[in-house]
């Protein structure tokens, strides 16, 4: 394809949020292959610009795939067939996927502060009052689906966060069976309830699954902050999303400075150049 036809590729995809890399060589052998393009949604799905090699493309693929992978702009030398070439890899990333499963009191500042940290915000619930887009103007999509038919098909990866809000344990336990039964797994899934709900939960949980970890389910959802309005728990809420996302404990910054007061800090400045 032309280079205009790729660009429109491009921004389709982008559209579409899928993730996608454009390559671009920047330096090579021969000069007719400087500047020419490619874009990469998987390894058997490539795109190339008129005149590129096939052979270099696939070469291109393969070494770019771990980039692509972590979604890495990166710059790559490597040579092929006695010939040196550099190739520019730019990753088009979608923006995170914040799912929140029921339409309730709390989901609104949730979703307004899901949107307000970047993520692409989806709100399901299965009453039509509560799923409507005067409720959540902030969102990308309100759907009026059951939670039991959405969260059997939505896509799910590494970037897709489930908040599960709902109004009942029932609603819980069917939408964790859909998503427990899933190769695809999401990076996090956070439920909301008492002790005892959660309990129930469980206790249901385990039989179906007797050999799940439930190593991302993330439940009393958020960070003990103590919050107790709607506004408040969205914050604990995300203050756990981002440390899980970050690879972060979620422990106050402060730690370290009142570690440093206790020994003084010359005495730790001084200590740290050791």
């Amino acid at each position: 394809m032309n280079k205009l036809e790729l660009y429109e590729k491009l921004s389709t995809a982008i559209t579409q949020k899928r993730r996608v890399s454009l390559l671009t060589i920047t330096a090579a052998g021969r000069a007719e292959m400087i500047g020419k393009r490619m874009l990469f949604f998987s390894q058997d799905e490539i795109y190339t610009e008129a005149g590129l090699d096939m052979k270099l493309a696939f070469q291109l693929a393969e070494i770019c795939f771990p980039f692509f992978i972590k979604q890495l702009t990166r710059s790559v030398t490597f040579v092929s067939n006695d010939e040196t070439v550099k190739v520019f890899h730019e990753a088009f990333a979608p923006p995170p996927h914040l799912i929140i499963g029921g339409a309730g009191h709390v989901a609104e500042p949730v979703a307004q502060m899901g949107k307000m940290l970047g993520f692409y915000t989806s709100v399901i619930d299965d009453r039509q009052e509560f799923a409507r887009k005067e409720r959540f103007p902030f969102s990308d999509n309100v759907c009026c689906q059951s939670f039991h038919s959405y969260f059997k098909s939505v896509p799910l990866n590494n970037s897709t966060y489930i908040l599960l809000l709902t109004r009942g344990h029932q609603f819980d336990v069917l939408s964790l069976q859909q998503l427990l039964a899933r190769n695809e797994k999401p990076a996090y899934i956070g439920m909301i309830g008492s002790r005892r709900r959660i309990a129930g939960v469980f206790e249901q949980l385990r039989a179906d699954f007797p050999n799940e970890t439930f190593a991302n389910l993330y439940t009393p959802v958020g960070l003990d902050i103590g919050a107790e309005t709607p506004a408040e728990i969205a914050v604990s809420i995300f203050a756990e999303i981002l440390a899980v996302k970050k690879g972060k404990t979620g422990a106050p910054l402060s730690s370290t400075i009142r570690e440093l007061a206790k020994i003084g800090f010359r005495k730790g400045k001084k200590d740290e150049r050791k």
